[in-house]
């Protein structure tokens, strides 16, 4: 199979970012975990019950829902501490959500520099909420702004956030981008290691890796994740990445490290080997 069709199929696990609310890093001893060690990987039984992956009807209806406050929150004067994944959108206090905008703002500066307008390629990108954050926090940077979603994310997506272009195949991957965007979809692609080299080549000058969990003892492994605040509960996998293996393949791409993010402490997993940070890196490369 080539490496166009490993993306294509692959696609269908994108995601909005794993580390939402309902990744709480506790939970009452009467609710099962949110995350668990998967020891037998990818061949874990409950990842054949459900084949849609995110591209499900009421992933794409709970995000509507929440698009419009998102978008007030945005746009608006307060902190930037709320987040599209929570569940409760009156929350604008969030210290990790602010924390997440606030470097996310950082980055698209930082790529900009001096200039008006950059191009942007957002690796699972829900419905364009990060285009929304972009805009509002640096109004005066024109953004040429596309999303790689799931098909249903995708046509909802254009019908709310008209000015992105979203695709749900691999063409996106046919050029550069000033900047290119994986924040929290990566662990989704079984073939991580061909994704994010194909990813590292579309970045024409830096590569924002963020929300990414991580271990440093450990190898990679999988874990089962329940998606049960979903209306059609369907356990999914996702990795965690040794770091050491993960940043290998993106220097193996010609990309350096120019700055290293504090996201979190990371949610806690069930009989997990090690428990993970969450973590984020600008990587740039070089002229």
């Amino acid at each position: 199979m080539s490496s166009s069709s490993n993306i294509r199929n692959l696609g269908k696990r994108l995601v909005p970012p794993l580390l939402a609310e309902p990744l709480a890093r506790w939970w009452p001893a009467t609710e099962r975990a949110v995350l668990e060690y998967a020891p037998n990987g990818w061949d874990t039984i409950e990842n054949k019950a459900d084949s849609s992956g995110w591209d499900n009807e009421s992933v794409v209806a709970a995000e509507r829902a929440k698009w419009d406050a998102f978008c007030r929150h945005a746009r608006g004067i307060g902190p930037l501490g709320f987040s599209h994944e929570s569940t409760d959108l009156t929350i604008t206090d969030n210290v990790s959500y602010h924390n997440i905008h606030l470097t996310f703002a950082y980055v698209l500066a930082r790529v900009a520099g001096q200039r008006a307008r950059i191009s942007v390629l957002d690796w699972g990108g829900g419905l364009g909420h990060y285009y929304v954050l972009g805009r509002a926090v640096l109004p005066e940077l024109q953004l040429d702004y596309r999303c790689h979603e799931v098909p249903l994310m995708c046509v909802h997506g254009r019908e709310l956030c008209p000015d992105v272009e979203f695709c749900s195949d691999d063409t996106c991957l046919q050029k550069e981008y000033d900047l290119v965007m994986i924040n929290g979809s990566l662990g989704y692609f079984r073939d991580w290691q061909s994704t994010l080299a194909q990813l590292s080549r579309c970045a024409a000058r830096y590569l924002f890796l963020t929300r990414t969990l991580v271990v440093n003892a450990r190898e990679s492994f999988v874990v089962l994740q329940h998606t049960d605040e979903y209306q059609y509960n369907s356990d999914m996998l996702t990795q965690v990445f040794n770091k050491r293996e993960l940043l290998a393949v993106t220097e193996s791409e010609g990309l350096k490290i120019e700055r290293e993010f504090v996201v979190g402490k990371g949610p806690t997993i069930m009989n997990a080997p090690e428990q993970c940070v969450d973590s984020g890196w600008l990587l740039r490369r070089d002229a």
